[in-house]
């Protein structure tokens, strides 16, 4: 991707879930890059609009985007949508993510069909019908995976974990897929959001096992977005940013 301060027209980037935890910071981020963004939402509409203004502020054009992602087959609306306002596409960022438990004792494939088509199916159309945009622009999708997809050490949450496992694996097929013209890589979260149900002893037992025994910022991530979105030379990479979880 060329660098926005010397390409005449400003960047666009898709962001799926822009006004979620994570989605917010990576969305202001790219807003103070001199990024135009695509703010994808589902039902966060009210979020998504207080944020829409505030990254207006910084001089963003903003183009608020509606899609259920539990459809994956309607994903590929939000890049249609984003292309026809602005004409452009340099980024995708599939954020968008759901996360509940789906324990052994639960036997309905509904919970995991859902999980598989928000975290999984819906990044993969998006993609699929990002790339002809994004290759005219050498531009570059950044998925958001978690560290227990590669390590599914979460009791009770096979659903979410096989989810992310797979979108690790489909970063690395379309890098090669997508290359040389679209670059494809993925940021891999550790502890930067802990459930609020989580007692303080149990929230220090899991920041003592990380190397630098403290919780993230989701800053930290959007920093990791940011810094893929922008090096040429990278792709098909998985960046973890857990604070040394899993050494």
């Amino acid at each position: 991707m060329k660098d926005h301060l010397n390409s005449f027209k400003r960047p666009v980037a898709l962001v799926t879930g822009g006004s979620s935890f994570l989605g917010r910071s990576i969305s202001l981020k790219f807003a103070q890059k001199g990024f135009d963004l695509a703010l994808h939402y589902q039902s966060s509409k009210v979020e998504t609009a207080r944020l829409a203004n505030e990254l207006e502020g910084l001089g963003a054009r903003i183009l608020m985007v509606r899609a259920d992602l539990r459809k994956a087959g309607q994903a590929g609306v939000a890049v249609q949508k984003a292309v026809k306002t602005f004409k452009r596409l340099d980024l995708l960022i599939n954020n968008a993510s759901l996360f509940y438990p789906t324990p052994l004792s639960d036997h309905r494939i509904a919970p995991w069909l859902d999980l598989f088509n928000v975290n999984l199916f819906s990044p993969y159309v998006l993609s699929q019908s990002a790339y002809p945009w994004l290759a005219k622009t050498r531009g570059s999708i950044v998925n958001l995976t978690d560290i227990y997809g590669e390590h599914p050490v979460l009791r009770d949450y096979a659903g979410y974990c096989a989810s992310k496992s797979a979108l690790m694996t489909m970063t690395r097929f379309c890098a090669k897929e997508m290359g040389p013209s679209v670059r494809v890589n993925a940021v891999s979260p550790g502890a930067i959001f802990i459930p609020k149900n989580y007692s303080r002893k149990k929230r220090t037992e899991l920041l003592n096992r990380s190397a630098l025994k403290r919780q993230g910022k989701a800053e930290d991530i959007a920093e990791a977005v940011y810094f893929l979105a922008t090096q040429p030379f990278i792709t098909g990479q998985i960046l973890k940013v857990d604070g040394g979880r899993f050494i």
